[in-house]
């Protein structure tokens, strides 16, 4: 297999000294049993930058990351190369600039992104394999293991099996595989009613729900390895901004009557355009 793949983590305040701990980062990296491009962390939305930099800086000199970016520094080229400006992120920025930030420096190699919270239950390595069929055939966009917190989840939402593959709808930034020149591109302005069910929904349009709908108006599938699954090992949600009282009884009331639900069935149909983009300078040789 020739093609580049990168593996791309985040790190907050909540989790950044944990990430850029000894150890962490070679773990990361090794449960994939693949050899990765590069190993990069990115730094976000962090009160002590220096400190950050410094822990990352050790990383780099104990190999156990190639990078590091600064996820503020790297965000304008970034929302340049996909067609957004700052006020397109609002009040869920920090659920968007790190994802727009990898994409961009990733391309155009591979990315693999994983969130630090997530690690596989078994170490494997699905990425050869998902490689392959993402570059045979262009209606897959992203790959990804299957998620433990559902067992069949990834079943009851396929349209169909290939192989060890289940192919279908939806998009998750938990953990997922994907050309990154087909991300960095302006396609982040689609709206689809199957959005609702992505936290912050009501806030503000986060980096899974944009590529979600982007999907679905292009008809775009993802893959999900039957044979491996995924661990979120954090309270998903805890740090979510949260809604005023008024939206929140909305929602819930929306729930309740099973509206939201409905909005799963909808599709769109549109034409897919996806440019190259070009790899941007990253920043970690110490």
């Amino acid at each position: 297999m020739s093609a580049r793949v990168s593996l791309f983590v985040n790190c907050f305040e909540r989790d950044y000294r944990r990430v850029l701990a000894p150890g962490f980062m070679k773990a990361k990296a090794g449960q994939f049993e693949f050899p990765f491009e590069s190993v990069v962390v990115t730094l976000n939305n962090i009160i002590d930058s220096a400190a950050a930099v410094h822990l990352a800086q050790e990383a780099t000199r104990r190999g156990e990351i190639d990078e590091y970016i600064d996820v503020a520094a790297a965000l304008p080229r970034a929302l340049e190369q996909c067609g957004l400006a700052m006020r397109d992120l609002g009040l869920v920025r920090h659920y968007m600039d790190f994802a727009l930030v990898a994409v961009t420096c990733a391309a155009p190699d591979y990315l693999l992104y994983c969130c630090a919270e997530v690690d596989l239950l078994t170490p494997f390595d699905w990425i050869s394999d998902a490689v392959e069929k993402l570059e045979a055939d262009p209606r897959l966009l992203v790959a990804n293991p299957s998620w433990a917190s559902d067992p069949g989840g990834a079943q009851r939402e396929a349209l169909r099996r290939d192989g060890d593959h289940w192919v279908g709808v939806g998009f998750s930034d938990q953990c997922f595989l994907a050309d990154a020149g087909r991300l960095a591109n302006p396609i982040y302005h689609h709206k689809h009613e199957a959005g609702g069910r992505y936290p912050m929904s009501d806030l503000g349009d986060i980096f899974e729900k944009r590529v979600d709908a982007y999907m679905r108006h292009h008809n775009l599938l993802r893959i999900s390895d039957a044979r491996v699954f995924y661990n979120h090992a954090g309270v998903e949600g805890q740090g979510y901004p949260k809604l005023p009282l008024l939206r929140r009884i909305i929602r819930k009331g929306m729930r309740l009557l099973g509206m939201e639900d409905s909005r799963l069935k909808m599709s769109g149909n549109l034409q897919i355009s996806a440019e190259p983009a070009h790899k941007c300078s990253m920043k970690g040789s110490a």
